[in-house]
């Protein structure tokens, strides 16, 4: 196991002291992250993997960087929650950036109760938010009272029992848009069906389509990534195409002809696909493709 592998698995395993938070994560140092991460094709954890992805979604650039990072499958999207904090404090960032609002409240609470007894200020924050989102303005008002962070504690304040200050708020009114009119708590039909309603309640809100675009890609469920294209392509959900959803198009060209020219890639791009494929099958030095969707499927495929 390498040295920082080593110390971000026993990272995990703090519980709620402020020495074990992850702090770039729930402050939301979101160049941090991505500056630490490791993209030499070294091996990483999922939750490692989740965070770069959570803080390229967050910087708008998830469909269009993400393979240039090393990536590992769906799993590095959405982790699986390890019952302790660190993991269910990632998650519950994770569902509130996809506009999941239901599963970040629920992960954001069941984190805190871990913390048995003391009283976690990051998951309360997003207990603040969602309860706002939702319209529970009694909820929302009880953890501001615990709250020590004035500036948080002042400014959220102001949306209690203010419906229309909710609504308007660049953050909490995106997000309240994202609850769809069949409200849903669990994951129970799958996270992409969940996904597909945020979309359709909330276009505007792109990080949902582009976490299950890519959830699609890195998995390779490749029928799926055209069922979503055919019905998001050229809607207010995806009025243009991400780089890596572009490249996907270009290598599904070979099973749907001129499908690149049916999502309105570049030409270019479509040249440079070409120019991979020659140098796959000529055995050349593929470096120059390394952050490319092409390139992680030529590995996982090796």
């Amino acid at each position: 196991m390498r040295f920082r592998n080593f110390l971000f698995a026993a990272f995990l395993l703090t519980a709620c002291s402020s020495n074990g938070v992850d702090t770039d994560l729930l402050e939301h140092n979101w160049d941090a992250i991505l500056a630490e991460y490791r993209t030499d094709g070294v091996s990483v954890y999922y939750n490692e993997t989740a965070r770069v992805n959570l803080a390229l979604a967050e910087k708008g650039l998830l469909a269009e960087k993400a393979f240039a990072y090393t990536q590992a499958g769906s799993g590095g999207i959405v982790p699986e929650w390890a019952q302790d904090y660190q993991s269910g404090a990632l998650l519950a960032e994770i569902y509130y950036s996809m506009g999941h609002i239901a599963m970040a409240q629920r992960m954001a609470f069941e984190t805190m109760v871990l913390c048995k007894g003391s009283r976690d200020e990051y998951m309360m924050k997003i207990l603040v938010k969602t309860n706002l989102i939702y319209g529970a303005h009694e909820v929302a008002e009880k953890y501001l009272k615990l709250l020590k962070d004035k500036e948080f504690v002042h400014k959220y304040s102001s949306f209690v029992h203010n419906d229309e200050a909710v609504s308007a708020d660049p953050e909490l009114g995106l997000k309240r848009r994202c609850i769809p009119t069949r409200d849903f708590l669990s994951t129970a039909r799958g996270l992409d069906e969940d996904l597909k309603d945020i979309i359709k309640a909330n276009p505007e809100h792109r990080n949902t389509i582009q976490y299950l675009g890519i959830m699609y890609l890195l998995d390779n469920e490749i029928d799926n990534f055209c069922e979503l294209m055919d019905r998001f392509y050229g809607t207010p959900a995806m009025p243009e195409l991400p780089s890596a959803f572009a490249q996907a198009a270009c290598m599904i060209s070979e099973l749907r002809p001129s499908y690149w020219k049916q999502l309105g890639v570049d030409r270019s791009v479509f040249r440079e696909y070409e120019n991979f494929l020659g140098r796959l099958q000529n055995g050349l030095n593929m470096d120059r493709y390394k952050d490319t969707y092409w390139y992680y499927l030529m590995k996982i495929g090796n």
